[in-house]
């Protein structure tokens, strides 16, 4: 296992900085090949953790992904109580310029699928402007039925696009990546929760100062708080409990994270 990856309910976490998961994602991309299989990389935070020590599916997914990143302060605090300091807040919404400003310069585009109507749409509309040229191959929403899958896979791949970022909420966006895995010819595919809902509008991002407190969370429950509740203060309680499940395991084994 590479040193720069720690464990955390059996999903090995990719323990580096933003820039270095960025390159991450572009070395992916200029290595893909028609033949090669498209590289999976997620984000989780605390509520993902918490998903997938109860859907077992979604577990395995993110066990055979080619890079998961630390998203949040759940993940940061985690890594403090386990001894594994972690180094960065790997999120996909503060990553997402990059990405935009990293294929404007290579020429490289992105598709967009998820989210309500209109949401992939806007989002696709900032990312040009703040990109500066047309780095968008193409969106779509994210409420389609199964008949209507073969259609969007197909509409995906003949826009040829070099990252797919996906928008329909864990797990469902990342268990419906390893589904088409093999019908899906595009280099980069990720799972991004809740990010159109930003770059379109729909949700206020917190302020800067929450954001670098790792209280964004906190902002998140302030605008849904019928919504995000549960998730956030009934979650971030069972999360909780699951690193100190972990912890008493390893003081018992005598061990210690890699």
């Amino acid at each position: 296992m590479p040193h720069s990856t720690f464990m955390l309910m059996d999903i090995p976490i990719d323990n580096i900085t933003m820039d270095e998961a960025v390159q991450r994602i572009f070395d992916a991309v200029t290595s893909y090949t028609p033949q090669s299989p498209s590289s999976h990389m997620h984000f989780v935070n605390a509520h993902c953790i918490n998903t997938a020590a109860v859907n077992g599916n979604y577990r395995q997914v993110l066990f055979r992904a080619d890079a998961v990143f630390p998203d949040g302060a759940g993940i940061r605090k985690a890594g403090t109580m386990l001894g594994v300091p972690v180094k960065d807040n790997v999120n996909g919404t503060d990553m997402f310029p990059l990405l935009c400003s990293r294929c404007a310069e290579s020429g490289m585009r992105i598709y967009l699928l998820g989210a309500k109507p209109g949401a992939a749409e806007q989002t696709g509309r900032w990312a040009v402007e703040h990109a500066g040229k047309e780095i968008i191959a193409g969106s779509r929403d994210g409420y389609f039925s199964p008949e209507d899958q073969k259609q969007i896979i197909e509409e995906i791949n003949s826009s040829h696009p070099d990252i797919l970022l996906t928008a329909m909420g864990v797990p469902r966006q990342e268990l419906w990546l390893d589904e088409h895995r093999e019908r899906l010819k595009v280099p980069v595919c990720m799972g991004v929760g809740g990010l159109f809902d930003f770059y379109s509008g729909t949700i206020p991002r917190a302020p800067r100062w929450m954001r670098r407190m790792g209280i964004e969370w906190v902002w998140r429950l302030m605008m849904e708080p019928g919504r995000m509740w549960r998730r956030y203060i009934i979650g971030n309680v069972v999360f909780l409990m699951h690193i100190k499940k972990i912890q008493r395991n390893m003081r018992k084994e005598g061990r210690k994270q890699p």
